[in-house]
This record gives structure tokens, C-alpha cells and sequence, in this order.
């Protein structure tokens, strides 16, 4: 666990401008994708010792401070960076490699409650935008952009950048009429 905090902490210094230790104070007081971090660090490691109660209720603690919902059984490799961890969304069952960023409104999840075990494996760097949805038993490879709102349910390769096939179009013009 202290292995995994001390990357994570490595990492949090690129985006800091102050000095060690004011940038983690500071950090701890009001990142809350660095305290979702934190706390799931302690979550998982009551989990996995089997200590009943304190790896959820940590967990639960996390998603009233923090609004990120992480399943202490997760395991989330060294390095971890969450952007403006809201509505991110990490199942029990799910594996995410060394150094990733997730931002915003990530799901990584199972396709349903009858799927449950089936979750995403994802490799290391990989960087996922603001609202994707990771969903099932598929693999992601390292060095991965995927983009934001994009939804992927199939095995992704190393090196890809997987982004929304078409943007909307957007037409601006007068007001509607009935006849439209």
C-alpha cells in the first residue's frame, strides 16, 4: 500500500506547482480525485487482509467526501491520477495498470448484475476522458487514449486511440416553427 501512495504522490507532483510536503497537504485537503485515491488505497488493503467492515465502510466515507464510488476489491496499480473524481464509477472485479489518469464520470463495470464478475482489465498509461464507460470482461491494452463519452465493450490493443466515431452536427438558425 505505501508503495502504491508514494507513486501516487510522485505523480500528483506533476500537475503542482508547490513543494513537497505543501503540494500533498494541500492536496489531501482538496483534490478529492487524490483522497479518492487515498482512501481507496486504505479501503483495499482492509479488503484484502480480510478485516470485515472497514475496507466498505471506507469506501462508503469515500463516496460522501469524495463522490467517486470505488469497490475496495478493485485493484488500481501505482501511480493512479483521478481528475475531478465525481461520478467516477470503479467495480469490484476491475484491474487498471500503473501511472493511468481518469477523469470525470468514468465507469469501469460489468455489463449487468448477472455479469457482475466481468469487468475491464486496463493496461498501464492509459489515459480515459471525462464520461466513458468501460463495460465487461474486455482488456485494454498500455498506452491508451480513450475519449470522452465513448463507450467501449470490446477488447482494445495497445498504443490506440479509441474517440466517438461522429460528433453530433449542430445547425444554428432561426427559431423553430410548428411545420419542423
Amino acid at each position: 500500500m505505501l508503495e502504491n501512495l508514494k507513486e501516487d504522490t510522485r505523480r500528483l507532483r506533476e500537475i503542482k506547482s508547490k513543494r513537497f510536503p505543501w503540494y500533498v497537504i494541500e492536496s489531501l485537503l482538496f483534490e478529492n480525485g487524490y483522497q479518492a485515491v487515498v482512501l481507496h488505497r486504505f479501503a483495499h488493503w482492509f479488503r484484502s487482509r480480510g478485516i470485515p467492515v472497514v475496507g466498505p465502510l471506507v469506501a462508503r466515507i469515500s463516496l460522501w467526501l469524495t463522490g467517486a464510488d470505488i469497490a475496495p476489491e478493485a485493484r488500481l496499480g501505482p501511480g493512479l491520477r483521478i481528475a475531478h473524481g465525481v461520478g467516477l464509477v470503479i467495480g469490484n472485479r476491475a484491474r487498471v495498470g500503473a501511472r493511468a489518469t481518469l477523469l470525470h464520470q468514468v465507469t469501469l463495470g460489468a455489463p449487468s448484475t448477472r455479469r457482475v464478475a466481468e469487468m475491464p482489465r486496463i493496461g498501464d498509461d492509459v489515459f480515459i476522458a471525462a464520461g466513458a464507460r468501460l463495460i465487461g470482461g474486455i482488456t485494454v491494452g498500455d498506452r491508451v487514449f480513450v475519449g470522452a463519452n465513448t463507450v467501449v465493450t470490446r477488447d482494445v490493443p495497445s498504443d490506440a486511440k479509441v474517440v466517438l466515431a461522429a460528433q453530433p452536427e449542430i445547425v444554428l438558425r432561426g427559431p423553430a416553427t410548428e411545420e419542423e
